[in-house]
This record gives structure tokens, sequence and C-alpha cells, in this order.
């Protein structure tokens, strides 16, 4: 095949990461989605956040002489300010919007590429489910999600054995002003017990995992 054109981004491949079996190799490449996902985000929300900033600076800087602070050379200075901020955001989302692309044609590729452990619940592998014959380097507990790209998910692993119980937080029943938890919440809990249960019990092999559940709350 051709080598795609200069300044291109390169097509997504299951498995691109290092790892002894493609197993961990598609566990880390899922790991350095999500890091890319939290870097990307986190500097659109930095830029987002010093465009304001600026915006702000500029504005009150302009109006610190009292004769600006009305009529036309105060109106001047918002729409200097604003206009720099529209394109500093502008800058910001075009680079959030690229790097988002590229994170989903690598999810598009890799998703469907995830063994049973790692997959999510829709995959076809679950279709002919049958025990596996050793426990699993990783499991898939979830989906992991951002405002700014709430159409990308990224699953959320956890490496096995785990170091140390999971917690489900169902709310507290009542805070310190006497507000009580959102109905429905521990039913909620209740249902993410039952299923990541489940799912370790279904990637282990029978008999391989011993699950304790504990409800503090009673």
């Amino acid at each position: 095949a051709p080598p795609p054109p200069a300044g291109a981004a390169a097509e997504p491949v299951a498995g691109d990461a290092t790892g002894w079996s493609m197993e961990e190799r598609l566990h880390n490449q899922v790991w350095g989605m999500f890091e890319d996902l939290a870097r990307t985000v986190a500097a659109y929300r930095g830029a987002v956040e010093f465009a304001e900033d600026r915006r702000e600076r500029e504005t009150d800087a302009a109006l610190d002489d009292p004769r600006a602070r009305g009529g036309q050379r105060a109106a001047d200075a918002r729409a200097t300010a604003s206009e720099r901020y529209g394109t500093l955001v502008a800058r910001a989302q075009e680079a959030l919007d690229r790097d988002l692309a590229q994170l989903t044609a690598e999810s598009r590729v890799v998703e469907p590429a995830l063994p049973m452990a790692l997959a999510g619940w829709d995959s076809p592998v679950w279709h002919a489910y049958r025990p596996p014959e050793r426990p699993p380097l990783a499991v898939r507990l979830g989906d992991l999600r951002l405002p700014e790209a709430p159409e990308l998910r990224v699953p959320m692993l956890v490496r096995l054995p785990l170091e140390r119980g999971l917690w489900i937080d169902a709310g507290r029943l009542q805070d310190g002003e006497g507000e009580s938890r959102p109905a429905g919440l521990r039913a909620l809990a209740a249902e993410s017990a039952a299923l990541l249960t489940l799912r370790l019990l279904a990637v282990h092999p029978p008999g391989a995992l011993t699950p304790h559940l504990l409800d503090p709350a009673g």
C-alpha cells in the first residue's frame, strides 16, 4: 500500500502497541487512547480558560480609564477582546476536533478486536460464549466518556488480579443538610455490582474466582 500523504495521520491498526501478546497489546493501546483523550481534553479546557482570562483582562484594562467606560471606545474594546477570544477558542476547538476524529477512528478499529474480557456487552464475542481456559490479563469495568466527546467511549480496563476490592458508591443516605440521595441510586449501584460480578465470573475459568460482596449499608 502507498504511504499516507505527508502530514496525514496514519490509519489506525488494532494492537498497535507494545506487549507480549495481542491481548496485552490491545490493553496497552486502549490505555494509550485514554491518555490521549485526557491530554487533548485537558489542553482544550486550558486553552478556553486562558482565552476567557485574557478577554477579561483586556476588557478590564481598556476600561481602567474612566473616559473609556462608555461610548464607542468601550464598545470597541469589548468587540476586540471578544474577537480575540473567539479566535483562540476556534483554534482550540479545531485541535480538539482533529484529535477526537483520530481517536474515534482508532476506537472503531480497536473495539471490534477486543477479546471477551475487554469487550463491551454488545460485542459479538459474547454470542458464542465458552468458559475461558485461563484468567484474562485485564477486565473491562465499563466505559469512560467526557462532556467534550460524549459519542466517544473508551473502555475502562483494570489489570488482574485486582490489588484491592472494587468500591461501588451508592451515595450517602443523608448529607449534612438533610438531603437524601437521589431515588434509584441504590438500585443502580446494586445493578452495577451484579453486572461486574457477572463479568468477572464469566471471564475466569469455572471455579477460578470466588467473589465476596459486602454492603456496608445493610
